[in-house]
């Protein structure tokens, strides 16, 4: 869901909210609801704690929906082989279609749904969450002459 960061934090100074207050009441943690306040996305659970908290409905916290769907969701049961994934990206669309015409008996695309959104399984050993690396402007230089080298 999109939130309305600014309205939330408005609330917030309105009604002598700290974050610290908030986070207490919907259990989230600090940096996932400053997180939510820049970004402007949570989880319908999220959505409805943090409303809840501030004193409004999900409705006065909620930005209209301009694009359709712009959630992309990654599903999958503890010790499961395989995960649903839904993608409204179209870069991640053209990822699970090339990899479904490439390998359909570890990737099925399971719906084209309405909203332009895709839905599909793949095994749960192909997701992965890799950070990028936190470099210094020496570091990232040091790196560019090695590669200038070769």
């Amino acid at each position: 869901m999109r939130l309305n960061g600014k309205r939330i934090v408005e609330v917030m100074e309105e009604k002598s909210l700290t974050e610290e207050t908030v986070c207490s009441r919907t259990e989230l943690y600090q940096k996932s609801f400053q997180w939510i306040v820049k970004d402007g996305f949570a989880s319908e659970d999220a959505a409805e704690r943090i409303a809840d908290a501030v004193g409004l409905t999900v409705g006065e916290i909620l930005l209209p929906e301009i694009t359709g769907n712009v959630e992309n969701v990654i599903e999958f049961v503890k010790d499961s082989e395989r995960a649903a994934v839904t993608f409204c990206q179209g870069r991640y669309k053209s990822r699970i279609k090339k990899l479904a015409a490439e390998r359909p008996e570890e990737c099925e695309i399971v719906a084209e749904n309405q909203d332009g959104s895709l839905c599909a399984h793949i095994p749960v050993a192909w997701i992965k969450i890799n950070p990028t690396k936190q470099l210094s402007e020496e570091q990232r230089r040091e790196i560019a002459e090695r590669f200038k080298r070769k």
